[in-house]
């Protein structure tokens, strides 16, 4: 009778951490947040491509008066690039759950990325170090956002993929250069494919940071995706492929990592990406 009495007991104590093992995964892998206005299915995947160290970091905070999302990609060429990635997102998750910030999200967006910067530079001091970010604020059916570097935010409508954000990158640089009369044709296109970017947290001049003059307004199945660089080795196509298929947020970010390392490019960055369905 013992015997089978700590037999049952086990078994039920398997059976309980199964279910808290099921519950801790989906917490950390899948959300569903609710307000007034709308439903927002979660869901977020993560690969070091074919780098020795993942450089990349991300978060979701969900509050009652909104829901903020966040990837930041370190640089990997400077010292430690996930370690400034990991200061700007919780300094960006700490600031957003210290209160309501839905009365000035302007200044929330600009007093992180000037907290971020700051401690980033404090950790590294006279050595280099820096990461991208891109975060948004949803209250109720409106979207905001902010970007520093080259990370990218995307809005999927009607199966076409939007790009939100500009990268803050040398070519776009000069271009704004040319169109305000600033310099010539021929000096802008002289670095029309440079990369290198002009802004992140971390920089010695950063000022602020870019943000949307104005929300988004969601509509039913839309997905908002965040998301590093390395993402993009799939193009836009394959990307509105896979979003177009009939599953959830969290699957549909595991199948983008799946046909990352499918790929067969020999050079693969950190990917990371969050994607929020509009349910």
């Amino acid at each position: 009778m013992i015997q089978t009495a700590l037999i049952a007991a086990a078994v039920i104590i398997l059976i309980v951490l199964a279910a808290c093992i099921g519950i801790r995964y989906l917490s950390e892998h899948r959300h569903i947040y609710k307000n007034s206005k709308i439903r927002l299915d979660i869901g977020n995947a993560q690969i070091i491509g074919n780098r020795e160290k993942q450089d990349d970091s991300f978060g979701t905070s969900l509050r009652p008066y909104a829901a903020f999302a966040i990837v930041a990609d370190g640089i990997g060429g400077y010292q430690d690039g996930k370690l400034a990635s990991e200061i700007a997102v919780a300094t960006y998750i700490d600031e957003f759950g210290k209160r309501d910030i839905t009365e000035n999200i302007t200044y929330f967006f600009q007093k992180s990325a000037v907290m971020a910067n700051g401690h980033i530079r404090d950790e590294f001091g006279e050595v280099k170090g820096g990461t991208t970010q891109v975060s948004i604020v949803i209250v109720e059916d409106r979207m905001y956002w902010s970007s520093v570097g080259d990370s990218n935010i995307a809005v999927l409508r009607n199966g076409r993929l939007i790009e939100v954000n500009r990268k803050e990158n040398v070519k776009n640089w000069l271009e704004d250069q040319y169109y305000a009369g600033i310099i010539g044709r021929e000096e802008a296109m002289g670095s029309a494919t440079d990369k290198r970017l002009v802004n992140y947290l971390g920089f010695d001049g950063f000022k602020k940071a870019c943000e949307s003059d104005r929300p988004i307004y969601l509509k039913k199945h839309d997905k908002v995706l965040l998301y590093s660089d390395g993402v993009e080795l799939l193009g836009q196509i394959e990307l509105e492929n896979i979003l177009a298929k009939r599953c959830g947020a969290q699957k549909q970010a595991d199948l983008i990592m799946e046909s990352l390392e499918r790929n067969p490019a020999r050079n693969k960055d950190n990917a990371t990406i969050i994607i929020l369905t509009v349910m």
